[in-house]
């Protein structure tokens, strides 16, 4: 079950063209686009000509991740789309799990990572990729297992992964792991036949693992991650609105987001397994800090995505600028 994906270099490429974010094995010089005319400035944003952007931690891949002491990921990699459709430059600023306190002292304009369904007092623009706990099988596989069939899932334990296949198919079902890479490991050592994960995370865990595995179903509706910008800053809602919608449609998040996944993500046409429609009770469901990601930051996407541990550590990237920085997956080592 080898993911046999070998085409990240050249869409890298392709996506040095597209956006000049990163340069090329093989190119002299660094292809660097002219920039657009801004389409916002102060007091919209804080400093002219610049969008600040903030990205909670640098270890959460694939969002963000240091490489020679520089933040990147799919996050970074995003950010550099929208700031570069709004005509601006793009500066990364790491603020840990308190970007809606950034946003309001005025250290940042917008916040990525966040998710649609959170109860975040910022204005959500509409995803920039689509997640949900999916069901992950091998790429021979299509059919949705039943509760009936005692299938035998993987899932980070104390996480709402490992939660959702315990509401979904009984406790005897889920095979708790100590991380989403264990997770991935005990299919292919016959422990386990389906791994339970966050879409995107997962989706990366798997390509990063070399492990040919892609979500099958889900275990709730599609939501996504989003960008947050202050519910009072309609003017600057508007102006990431028309950029993410440019970026959407003119097919370079899809570029961004097979870079860093694999494929570009679409969950839509994707069952919910039945029996999982039921939302967790306070007193039920892991409460945000336990493993997986939704607890609506993104700070906690490398605890169900041990895949970030491969990444080099390097300085933390405080308003360290980016965008000439992305790297492949497993180039950041």
């Amino acid at each position: 079950m080898k993911h046999r994906a070998s085409v990240l270099a050249a869409l890298a490429c392709a996506f040095c063209l597209a956006m000049g974010l990163a340069g090329c094995s093989g190119q002299s010089e660094e292809y660097t686009p002219a920039l657009k005319d801004a389409t916002v400035s102060s007091p919209v944003i804080g400093e002219d000509g610049t969008l600040r952007v903030g990205v909670t931690g640098e270890e959460s891949a694939p969002f963000t991740l240091s490489s020679n002491g520089e933040v990147v990921g799919l996050d970074v990699d995003m950010a550099a789309a929208i700031a570069d459709q709004m005509g601006l430059k793009l500066q990364i600023v790491n603020v840990e799990s308190d970007g809606e306190t950034a946003i309001a002292n005025g250290e940042i304009d917008i916040l990525m990572s966040q998710v649609s369904d959170s109860t975040s007092s910022l204005w959500l623009s509409d995803p920039y990729v689509p997640t949900a706990i999916a069901l992950f099988a091998g790429s021979d596989v299509t059919d949705v297992p039943t509760r009936e069939s005692a299938p035998l899932i993987a899932a980070q334990g104390s996480s709402t992964s490992a939660w959702a296949v315990s509401t979904a198919y009984g406790d005897s079902c889920l095979v708790s792991s100590g991380d989403l890479m264990s997770a991935f490991s005990s299919v292919e050592e016959g422990q386990a036949q389906y791994v339970a994960a966050d879409a995107v995370i997962g989706t990366y865990a798997a390509l990063y693992q070399n492990v040919d595995m892609h979500p099958i179903a889900l275990f709730e509706q599609p939501g996504g991650y989003c960008i947050g910008v202050s519910s009072e800053n309609t003017d600057l809602q508007q102006a990431v609105t028309d950029a993410l919608s440019a970026i959407t449609s003119g097919g370079i998040a899809d570029v961004i987001s097979t870079k860093w996944l694999g494929t570009a993500l679409d969950l839509s046409s994707l069952p919910v397994v039945e029996s999982a429609t039921t939302q967790p009770n306070d007193s039920e469901a892991p409460q945000d800090g336990d493993a997986d990601a939704e607890s609506g930051t993104g700070t906690d996407a490398e605890g169900d995505a041990a895949a970030g541990d491969q990444s080099a550590s390097g300085d933390e990237g405080d308003g360290s600028e980016a965008g000439s920085n992305a790297v492949v997956p497993g180039q950041a080592a």
